[in-house]
């Protein structure tokens, strides 16, 4: 159901009722509230993938990031570890999660989530550490998952 549900969110990056769900599951003590700051982040996903192709700030910074990696010899599938990358993609790789951040934050508002909204402005570590504790009450103690980084790689 949750691959149905997003795959319905990439054809179609609406996750407003989606949200809206996930808040009435938390209100009514269904889910956690961790879970529905999981479901947010999860279901705006689509969202940030849809922008990463028409902002242009967010095109320039990915522009500027693929000309690194191939300057440094990396071909389309190879990647970097977020330690390994030099000082100058790290530093786009901020300004792109930054920018990522906004413009989710901006559609929070706009869906009349400002909770959401503000506690990823404020604090984005204790945003993470919410939806990966949101992420375990649903799911369950993964190994894969150690409290790792989230969908996001953060």
């Amino acid at each position: 159901m949750l691959a149905r549900i997003r795959d319905d969110l990439d054809a179609r990056p609406d996750a407003g009722a989606w949200i809206a769900a996930a808040r009435t599951l938390s209100e009514r003590l269904i889910i956690s509230e961790n879970a529905f700051y999981y479901f947010a982040e999860l279901f705006t996903e689509c969202l940030v993938l849809a922008a990463s192709e028409s902002d242009p700030e967010l095109r320039r910074l990915r522009d500027e990031m693929e000309d690194i990696e191939r300057a440094h010899g990396l071909r389309d599938d190879e990647y970097w570890h977020l330690d390994d990358a030099p000082d100058d993609w790290r530093v786009l790789n901020e300004a792109w999660d930054s920018r990522a951040d906004a413009i989710v934050a901006s559609h929070w508002r706009e869906l009349g989530n400002a909770d959401l909204a503000d506690l990823l402005e404020r604090s984005r570590s204790e945003f993470d550490r919410r939806t990966g504790q949101g992420r375990i009450d649903l799911w369950g103690e993964d190994d894969d998952t150690d409290e790792g980084p989230n969908q996001f790689g953060r």
